[in-house]
């Protein structure tokens, strides 16, 4: 059947491509670490994150997925967190363990989840809530992989809601809780707003200081055209290989979500390098990089106003501004950005995909991004 199409949602099955000595790495280190999925937005975290608990549950891994995302409470991430524990098969089948989590949950399900904006918040205020949990996981047979997407909405939530101490409280009792499943439980991290960044901000980097970074990247060269010639091939497109350089080059950052972007434009007809530059601009028109600008509005609270004027004085240049040359501009227009401050903002865009440091040139990680950044915020 080939690769589908699938702009935007995570792939599994025959519509996963490539990554394959990344897993086998990643496979290879969570057997005894916790890993942080480091990459930025739109690269395949979360697909990527699936296929890894797809190859452990493999090994008779117990696994879990969560994400994160919509969920706004202590109270809420727990009640996900007990109902994937009571969908794993060998506590469906244990009427011991499965009437301890019930017990548990019949508890968290008459506490509130409205609390005063100073309120100490744990983990239902009961330091006994970690023991349970982990009880629970230790007591299972197989080890488990515990996927947790999104982290850092979470944290932001629990900040809007109440205040940072309470993402921190989380953040310790998370920590906690590793510690003591550390022989039965593994746990993958994986957020496209980069966790050290917020914890970093926040003075809150040593509880996380037990996950080790694994880095997940853009696809190589050499998987971007075998991707791109599967995937057009399967939409009924006929290309060249000096075609495919050619729209490749014209994405410069190889990851599968441009790549779908690009060819979702395209006719399905034999596709040539002007077809690329039509399909190329019509997909500047379109609202499918929004959501870049949207989110700076959301995460970066005081540095918004600070991250957009860097971005906007970047898309005008292909070559990049070195970082002395950024903080000149900044500081003309928002006075008092201090050289520290400056750091961590460029760190942050890198993470989160908007720039990359090219020697000591700072510019935008994507040309299709940059552009869409001039042609609609600049002009």
């Amino acid at each position: 059947m080939g690769i589908r199409l699938r702009i935007g949602s995570p792939v599994s099955g025959e519509d996963f491509f490539g990554r394959k000595s990344e897993l086998a790495k990643a496979s290879n280190l969570i057997e005894n670490n916790n890993l942080m999925l480091a990459a930025p937005r739109r690269v395949g975290k979360t697909s990527f994150a699936q296929k890894m608990l797809e190859i452990q549950g493999l090994k008779k891994w117990n696994t879990i997925f969560i994400d994160l995302e919509e969920i706004t409470s202590i109270e809420s991430f727990l009640a996900s967190l007990y109902r994937a524990i009571l969908n794993i098969p060998e506590v469906a089948i244990s009427e011991k363990i499965s009437a301890k989590i019930r017990r548990w949950f019949s508890k968290l399900e008459v506490s509130t989840s409205v609390m005063p904006i100073n309120a100490k918040v744990t983990l239902d205020n009961n330091a006994t809530d970690i023991e349970t949990l982990a009880s629970i996981l230790n007591s299972l047979e197989h080890h488990t992989l515990v996927v947790f997407d999104e982290l850092t909405v979470l944290l932001e939530s629990l900040s809007c809601a109440h205040n940072y101490e309470a993402s921190k409280i989380f953040l310790n009792q998370f920590r906690a809780l590793r510690m003591a499943t550390a022989e039965k439980c593994s746990w993958l991290v994986c957020s496209s707003i980069g966790v050290r960044n917020y914890t970093s901000q926040h003075n809150m980097s040593d509880t996380i200081n037990d996950i080790a970074d694994f880095e997940l990247g853009a696809f190589s060269n050499q998987e971007a055209r075998e991707f791109t010639r599967q995937l057009s091939a399967s939409m009924g497109m006929q290309m060249g290989e000096s075609t495919l350089t050619y729209l490749l080059d014209k994405i410069g950052w190889n990851i599968p979500y441009f790549i779908q972007l690009l060819l979702s434009k395209l006719p399905l007809d034999t596709i040539s390098t002007d077809n690329i530059d039509e399909a190329y601009s019509l997909l500047l028109q379109t609202g499918a990089f929004d959501t870049w600008n949207e989110r700076l509005g959301k995460e970066y609270g005081a540095n918004e106003k600070a991250a957009k004027i860097i971005l906007q004085y970047l898309c005008l240049t292909k070559e990049g501004k070195r970082k002395e040359e950024i903080y000149n501009y900044l500081n003309a227009i928002v006075a008092g950005i201090e050289n520290d401050r400056l750091s961590i903002l460029l760190r942050t865009l890198i993470t989160d995909g908007y720039i990359v440091k090219d020697k000591c040139l700072y510019r935008f990680h994507s040309p299709l991004l940059r552009d869409f950044w001039r042609e609609t915020y600049c002009n």
